[in-house]
């Protein structure tokens, strides 16, 4: 019998530190996805783990074949490999200064062939999260994260379960405690950053799954 194909779901640990708040919010937004079904091709993606080199400006992917001539020596097929195909893509990225991280940077840059190639991720289901050290240091982040997306024709989308009082819609994990001067020690997590992250990996999942009916 002809196996199914499962349905993929990528999600991107945007940071360059393995194990850090990026990674605590993307295995929760994967535990949310599991909690809705286990029939998905989970793509967990660590950024750190490709070397990819920072676009130049050649503007060679402005011309057919509208390819990039720096994949030749670095991991972005890859990279394509494991993105391209997805229903849904989430990524998780730090606050660096203002902004996301080089790595995720340079993935923004370097995706310009997608859309030069008539939008390969066009409809994608996209959902941003964000990690910060100071408690409202990350809507630079997810800003530059739903800019990347609506660039590229994707579907931006939010939490929307949960307590509409206590939950926020986009998981922005912090270091710094409601005391201020208190900050996350080893071991410890932003708790409500993980629920916001969970039930939002539920709500890409149910949507994936609408949208393939």
């Amino acid at each position: 019998m002809r196996r199914k194909k499962l349905t993929k779901i990528s999600l991107i640990v945007g940071s360059p530190r393995k194990n850090r708040s990026c990674n605590f919010l993307i295995d929760q937004a994967i535990e949310g996805i599991k909690l809705i079904s286990s029939d998905y091709e989970i793509e967990k993606i660590q950024i750190s783990d490709y070397n990819i080199t920072p676009c130049n400006g050649c503007d060679q992917c402005l011309r057919p074949p509208n390819d990039c001539p720096l994949t030749e020596n670095d991991d972005m097929n890859k990279l394509e490999e494991k993105i391209l195909g997805s229903s849904a893509i989430l990524i998780a990225a730090p606050n660096y200064f203002g902004s996301v991280s080089s790595q995720i940077k340079v993935l923004i840059d370097r995706s310009r062939p997608w859309k030069m190639k008539k939008y390969l991720l066009k409809d994608v289901i996209f959902a941003p999260l964000a990690s910060t050290g100071l408690r409202n240091g990350g809507e630079g982040v997810i800003s530059d994260l739903i800019n990347f997306a609506l660039i590229q024709g994707m579907i931006v989308v939010a939490n929307n379960l949960g307590s509409p009082v206590i939950e926020g819609n986009i998981p922005i994990t912090s270091l710094q405690k409601f005391n201020l001067k208190e900050f996350i020690g080893k071991g410890e997590t932003d708790e409500l950053a993980g629920i916001i992250a969970k039930d939002l990996g539920k709500r890409v999942a149910n949507l994936v799954q609408k949208i393939k009916k």
